[in-house]
């Protein structure tokens, strides 16, 4: 077999590998399973585990699982949950122990007695106090006190002990009434935890775009490798064939250095090449928080269809992008934040109660003993009202409170435009990278058909090693052209799903949320 006919071959493979994304002819199929067409395979990679093999679906569970931003932000919003059950504190009954002992001494001059006083004190108080959503706050009540005089002449009873039960009960009835003024701090921690959801899922919406993007880029590259790498070989042969040529004296020398320069500027292209994918590993490594990645499966790059419409992916949009969803929640915030301050504006009227029994004698059980009657009951009811004139510090504050959520209202409106015009552009893009898919595979078809028409012509001795070269270069950048093509209509199609929201809805992939909270792992996939 002669040489040239070699390499006509090595060229029926390369193009039967040029067709790797179009359905290929039955000789082409024959030339990959020859071993013609060397498979993308068989790049040398920096493999974990030779027998795991990463494709898209795996990239993304590991992403979701194991990236440290993310789990930086799962982290955050497990504290924003913390808050919101440490907001329902405020209904915790407070229990308060009083127990103190002193005394007290002094020196009287009177009429009828000149001398020491003095008084012992011995004091033990319980009380319990909660607050009720109304802003109510009652207060259960046990006062113990033991006293002692040395003040002469003595009282009757002496030493005495005093004891007393009973509750008191404040109710506003105008500022700080009403639940949502009582709950204010576990209203705000729940629109921020609510935010905080919204930003965790803005992170992973984020991740899953670079992770795909990324991996249409691995496969990019490792691609373009394997034909570089092959372009190398076909220059080889070529180069061995016309230094066997000038040896028989059938071609001139130069064609020996035309060739060896093609070898050259081929191998340099190739270094590129496998530079640029060892450098989109390390990329999609460290998104997958990985120091290194198994074996990338050997997935093709497809054309999946999608039909956009900008009206219905607005409207989705408005409902799915976390960006948005989290300033209307802020807004929600203000807005409580403003109904609390107007009800600040308002006068103070509490009204107060209070009802105790009392009970007196020498020991702790006839004071005890002595309480049931209703002699010594004590009882208080009435109201308490205040109002600072001018009150403009709660009336600033109001003001305040609605000047930023006007600015908030501007906002939204402002993401929104914003997100009707991410649409649009990923839209357009879309459109776009269909031309050139396109484009770039007639353009490959004319590079293989000027390829054979110039294989044909060296081996009948019409063609130069220059216009070989030049066309099997030709077909290169149409091949790398089509590539790129494809790769960059999936990150666009993955793009416009990320403008709408969707794009973890279409990986069928869920935010779980318990009565407990967010799980450090909060994200499952169908």
């Amino acid at each position: 077999m002669s040489l040239l006919f070699r390499i006509l071959l090595q060229f029926s493979g390369l193009l039967a590998m040029v067709c790797f994304f179009i359905p290929a002819s039955r000789a082409a199929e024959q030339a990959v399973t020859a071993g013609l067409v060397p498979s993308a395979g068989y790049v040398r990679q920096r493999i974990e585990d030779s027998a795991s093999v990463l494709d898209l679906r795996k990239a993304e569970r590991l992403a979701l699982e194991q990236n440290l931003d993310l789990q930086a932000e799962v982290f955050t919003s497990q504290a924003a949950e913390a808050l919101v059950r440490k907001g329902y504190g405020i209904y915790d009954p407070n229990l308060e122990i009083f127990l103190a002992e002193g005394e007290r001494r002094d020196l009287s001059n009177f009429q009828f007695f000149v001398g020491p006083t003095g008084l012992d004190t011995r004091d033990f108080n319980l009380s319990l106090t909660r607050v009720f959503s109304p802003g109510t706050e009652v207060s259960l009540f046990y006062n113990n006190r033991r006293q002692n005089l040395f003040t002469e002449p003595k009282p009757a009873i002496n030493p005495e002990y005093d004891t007393e039960l009973g509750f008191s009960l404040t109710q506003p009835l105008l500022k700080n009434f009403g639940r949502t003024v009582t709950e204010q701090t576990i209203l705000y921690a729940i629109k921020d935890r609510e935010v905080s959801i919204e930003e965790l899922r803005r992170v992973a919406l984020d991740l899953l775009m670079e992770v795909r993007s990324t991996y249409f880029n691995v496969l990019r590259a490792r691609d373009d490798l394997a034909y570089r790498t092959t372009s190398v070989k076909l220059a080889r042969t070529i180069l061995e064939e016309n230094r066997a040529r000038v040896a028989a004296g059938v071609l001139p020398p130069v064609e020996v250095l035309e060739a060896e320069v093609g070898v050259q500027s081929r191998e340099r292209d190739r270094l590129d090449a496998e530079r640029a994918y060892h450098d989109v590993l390390d990329q999609l490594a460290l998104l997958l928080n990985r120091p290194t990645i198994p074996r990338v499966a050997e997935d093709r790059l497809g054309q999946p269809e999608v039909e956009t419409d900008e009206a219905r992916a607005f409207r989705t949009a408005l409902k799915k992008r976390p960006e948005l969803q989290a300033l209307l929640r802020q807004s929600e915030k203000l807005e409580i934040e403003r109904d609390i301050n107007h009800n600040q504006t308002l006068p103070a009227l509490d009204l107060q109660a209070s009802y105790s029994h009392k009970g007196v004698g020498q020991n702790y059980n006839e004071s005890v003993d002595f309480m049931p009657r209703s002699d010594l009951r004590n009882w208080q009811i009435g109201l308490n009202f205040s109002y600072p004139l001018g009150n403009r510090a709660a009336r600033e504050e109001l003001n305040r409170t609605r000047l930023k959520l006007k600015s908030q209202h501007a906002a939204i409106g402002q993401l929104q435009a914003r997100l009707r015009n991410e649409i649009r552009q990923a839209i357009r893009l879309l459109d776009v990278s269909r031309a050139k898919i396109a484009a770039a595979t007639t353009e490959r078809r004319l590079a293989e058909e000027k390829l054979r028409i110039l294989v044909g012509r060296k081996n009948v001795g019409l063609g130069t090693t220059r216009d070989l070269l030049e066309g099997e270069e030709d077909l290169a950048r149409a091949r790398t052209d089509q590539i790129a093509a494809l790769a960059d209509y999936n990150i666009a199609l993955s793009g416009y799903y990320r403008a709408t929201g969707e794009l973890l809805e279409k990986e069928g992939i869920r935010l779980q949320r318990s009565e407990g909270g967010l799980t450090d792992q909060p994200f499952t996939m169908d």
